[in-house]
């Protein structure tokens, strides 16, 4: 059974809340810190609300997969959208750019009152480590999210206390990316291994050590280039991989597709699936659910078989960039829509081989979900944040940095390929240039659809290459090249949001917005 999150609002972060709305408050609105951390259960409730963040409809719920994170995977599937961030064409004052910087900063506030709090409750000091632990990596994380979409942000780490003090200039990148491996760093020791925890809906150890690697590896790239970061990537990959203590826990998921089959079916594989953001329900309980598969998905207007929008397409490119026998092209990239009559799924029509300009993203799949009945627009689909195959990659990638293109860096990508059934290109490889291509190519084909393509294209500073390029398809078809026509270099960034910067005199517009 899922573990169950309810959506629990105690404190309001003043940090993303005007000052109209924080006049419209009244006082049943607030609950006192001193009174409010008493108890264990106390912390574990605040430490929800900082985990409810995850699963909100600005992160890996809805809008940042679906109009955030358009790169040459795939293009937003509706010929009338000629505005918005999904086709980079839209402004400061876009309300998603508005709310996704709210939902991170009140989940970094949310961390700041709890971390404040947490020495006036007497308890077990280890299980105090652990809700300490989780808390501080959370915080960096949301940190990690902000640095990377926006550059430069406020850097808070104390509660606000003040609707009147709000003018705070923006951090200088590298300390906040000093102060996001610093907090992941003092988060590793103090929560628990995974295999102890038993699902993945928690921060464990190799769930900070995992995205350890991926932050450096940011770090080595765009914009910083501090190339030092790549042992760092090397080190925390190498520590889930090869632990210096105790034993691997982790394997590939035989079969590709089970891995979300599982996400959708609420069944937790801790040997894969090493962090993911929760779901829980249809809604028609207290709990909250999200809406994978439902915005994301393979298109299907039948309730009783799984309401999906198809919003998103996969591009030519991402079809192509497969084997015939790779087991990953035919489940990422639908090979099917499906056929309605009488509001009931009769049949699916599959695609014929040049029909590759008009297939969905199909990686969800809201057949394969248990709860039921299934709400229209609602899904208990788990979002994986982390999987062992991301781990294997970082690792080969690091390694390659680091030492070139070993052996082992070649085994690992080989491990990730034959999960796939897809063919060993690594064995002749003896240049650097030429495995990172490679390895650059593995992670397009192995995760689409999950929230990394985008930023692994900035750190490479391949975006604007890749983007055009899907643009000048003539097989993309007369609408679905718009995202990478209008696409140019302020896109790197998301533009600070217009409504921030009326309250915040200190920070400074993000180049070319």
């Amino acid at each position: 059974m899922k573990n169950k999150i309810i959506i629990i609002l105690i404190f309001l972060s003043l940090q993303s809340i005007s000052c109209k709305k924080f006049l419209e408050l009244t006082p049943k609105d607030f609950i006192s810190p001193e009174n409010y951390f008493t108890s264990e259960a106390s912390l574990n409730t605040a430490l929800t609300g900082v985990y409810d963040i995850l699963g909100r409809s600005e992160l890996y719920s809805n809008t940042y997969m679906t109009i955030f994170s358009i790169s040459d995977e795939g293009y937003y599937a509706r010929s009338a959208q000629s505005t918005g961030p999904q086709v980079y064409n839209y402004s400061s004052a876009d309300p998603n750019v508005n709310d996704l910087w709210d939902a991170l900063y009140q989940g970094i506030e949310r961390a700041n009152v709890l971390l404040a709090n947490v020495d006036k409750v007497n308890m077990d000091q280890d299980k105090k480590n652990n809700i300490i632990g989780q808390a501080k990596f959370l915080r960096a994380y949301y940190y990690f999210f902000l640095v990377q979409n926006w550059g430069s942000v406020p850097l808070k780490t104390s509660p606000s206390n003040s609707v009147n003090n709000v003018n705070t200039p923006g951090a200088d990148i590298k300390t906040l990316y000093d102060f996001i491996v610093k907090e992941m760093t003092d988060a590793e020791p103090l929560v628990q291994p995974l295999a102890t925890i038993g699902f993945g809906g928690r921060v464990s150890q190799d769930a900070v050590r995992g995205i350890l690697a991926r932050v450096c590896l940011k770090m080595a790239g765009q914009p910083l280039n501090d190339v030092s970061k790549y042992a760092e990537a090397l080190k925390w990959a190498k520590a889930i991989v090869n632990p210096t203590s105790g034993s691997n826990i982790h394997s590939l998921n035989p079969d590709y597709a089970n891995i979300f089959k599982n996400l959708a079916g609420d069944r937790y594989d801790i040997k894969e699936c090493i962090w993911e953001g929760e779901q829980f329900g249809n809604r028609l309980t207290d709990y909250e659910g999200g809406r994978l598969g439902n915005v994301i998905g393979i298109s299907c207007s039948d309730d009783v078989f799984g309401y999906s929008y198809g919003f998103i397409n996969a591009t030519p490119k991402l079809y192509r960039s497969y084997e015939a026998a790779d087991k990953r092209r035919d489940w990422n990239v639908a090979p099917f829509s499906y056929k309605i009559t009488g509001g009931v799924v009769v049949d699916s029509t599959f695609f014929t081989a040049s029909q590759i300009n008009s297939r969905n993203a199909g990686k969800y799949r809201r057949s394969y979900e248990k709860v039921l009945p299934r709400n229209k627009n609602v899904t208990p689909t788990n979002f994986p944040i982390l999987r062992y195959s991301d781990v294997l990659l970082m690792y080969a990638e690091a390694e390659n940095e680091v030492n070139g293109p070993t052996g082992l860096a070649k085994s690992l990508v080989k491990q990730v390929r034959d999960r796939a059934n897809a063919s060993d290109i690594t064995t002749a490889v003896s240049d650097k240039d030429e495995l990172r291509n490679i390895i650059k190519d593995e992670r397009f084909r192995e995760f689409p659809f999950e929230c990394m393509r985008k930023n692994d294209l900035i750190r490479w500073g391949d975006f604007i290459i890749a983007m055009k390029e899907v643009a000048n398809d003539p097989t993309m078809g007369s609408y679905a090249g718009t995202a990478g026509k209008n696409v140019s270099d302020r896109d790197i960034l998301l533009p600070i949001p217009i409504s921030e910067l009326s309250l915040n005199k200190a920070l400074t517009q993000n180049k070319g917005w």
